[in-house]
């Protein structure tokens, strides 16, 4: 069972942090807030602190993604009748709205994408390094062929 946010020890280790990230925003080394909040090395006063840090920013983000989520919940609930009668521009909406909500929760697998050569026919994973080397080399032939434009000079 998970130790609760309360626990004394929980507490304790917060308080511990929040005098480390002090002691450092007025300048202290990680050594000497190590000695003072006691932590065993420069290294746990270092992971303490930069734990506190992180914290810091991702409860106004946490934050901000709820209050937007909110606000599409708001949205959604505003155009549902319309778009259950057949309203194309709120099923649109709707839509829109719910690919926002996807993106802001992270539910969208990521698009995989092979590499592939120039022409798109080929993988260059499927390559050997000979095959890789002439490839390049006849890219660089034709750029060489290609004429590039002239800059102009100017007397700044």
């Amino acid at each position: 069972m998970p130790e609760s946010k309360t626990s004394p020890r929980r507490l304790a280790s917060a308080e511990r942090q929040r005098k480390a990230l002090e002691l450092r925003a007025i300048g202290m080394t990680y050594e000497a807030i190590a000695d003072q909040v006691g932590y065993k090395s420069r290294q746990a006063a270092f992971d303490a602190i930069d734990r506190a840090l992180k914290k810091m920013l991702r409860e106004p983000a946490e934050q901000a993604r709820n209050l937007d989520l909110k606000r599409l919940d708001a949205m959604t609930l505003a155009l549902w009748s319309q778009a259950r009668q057949g309203n194309q521009g709120a099923i649109d909406r709707l839509l829109r709205i719910m690919e926002r909500r996807a993106k802001l929760l992270g539910l969208d697998a990521p698009t995989k994408v092979a590499p592939t050569t120039p022409d798109g026919t080929r993988e260059y994973q499927e390559m050997d390094d000979e095959q890789v080397a002439r490839r390049i080399q006849a890219i660089l032939a034709l750029a060489e062929t290609c004429e590039s434009p002239q800059e102009e000079v100017t007397d700044g």
